[in-house]
């Protein structure tokens, strides 16, 4: 009994050695995404020090602060277009062809850390970019508020 399983264990194994492997169908990739993002910033929220300042805009999902793609530059370049293609991700698995709509956010800081928050940032956020209509796709927006600090009220941090 042992040979005969044996014997049924090579044949078996030659057979499947001996089966052409059948080249997989191609998976068809989707196009290569992108958004042109025209920023502009509000005339009166435009820094004197501009230069020193640091912009940061990307894209994510909604509700969602990872970026998908993102660009890094200096708030005295405003106004500028920028785009955003899918080969400017952070992190392989988090790019524009893993989401249908995104929000883009355009933050000015003087700190070198984007995710630091100072009560004198300044950032402005688009409507939704869906890519139901192509994978290029082009808005503009504007840096119109100073982003809010967690833990600070506008009340408490006016002098009296």
């Amino acid at each position: 009994m042992k040979k005969l399983l044996m014997l049924s264990g090579f044949l078996l194994a030659s057979l499947l050695l001996k089966t052409p492997v059948q080249a997989q169908e191609p998976i068809a990739e989707k196009p290569s995404r992108s958004i042109r993002v025209q920023v502009d910033i509000k005339e009166s929220l435009m820094p004197d020090d501009a230069e020193d300042w640091v912009l940061y805009v990307y894209a994510s999902k909604p509700g969602a602060r990872l970026p998908l793609a993102n660009f890094k530059g200096k708030l005295s370049q405003l106004p500028s277009e920028i785009v955003l293609h899918q080969s400017m991700y952070l992190l392989p698995h988090l790019t524009l062809q893993h989401a249908e709509n995104v929000v883009i956010v355009a933050k000015a800081t003087k700190s070198k850390n984007p995710h630091q928050k100072s009560a004198d940032d300044i950032i402005g956020y688009s409507m939704p970019v869906h890519f139901d209509s192509g994978p290029e796709q082009a808005i503009s927006m504007t840096i119109d508020q100073h982003d809010q600090v967690p833990g600070k009220n506008k009340l408490s941090s006016t002098k009296q």
